[in-house]
């Protein structure tokens, strides 16, 4: 599981990264995103517990769910949906 979190942390990173160049790019009437950063980090946990994670782009109102009982049984497996995340913010239109 910890490198899972891992690579949703770097997942997180490379959105923010993203989000801070288009907010470089401002913020304008191209409708490059609307009201705030375009990627948002969803995580959803009970205590210490990560139930699920994801990425939601608010521009086109898409979003990635990886939820963590997938993981049973399959110890140092990545998770297709982190390679689904990935795309969602490298297609993201900077300009």
């Amino acid at each position: 599981m910890k490198n899972v979190l891992e690579r949703f942390d770097k997942i997180v990173q490379l959105a923010y990264s993203t989000n801070k160049a288009i907010q470089a790019k401002g913020y304008d009437e191209s409708g490059a995103v609307g009201y705030g950063p375009r990627f948002r980090k969803m995580l959803h946990k009970n205590g210490k517990r990560v139930h699920s994670l994801g990425i939601y782009d608010y521009f086109t109102k898409k979003y990635v769910l990886f939820e963590m009982v997938n993981m049973v049984g399959q110890k140092d497996k990545i998770p297709v949906e982190f390679a689904q995340m990935e795309k969602l913010v490298k297609d993201a239109d900077i300009g």
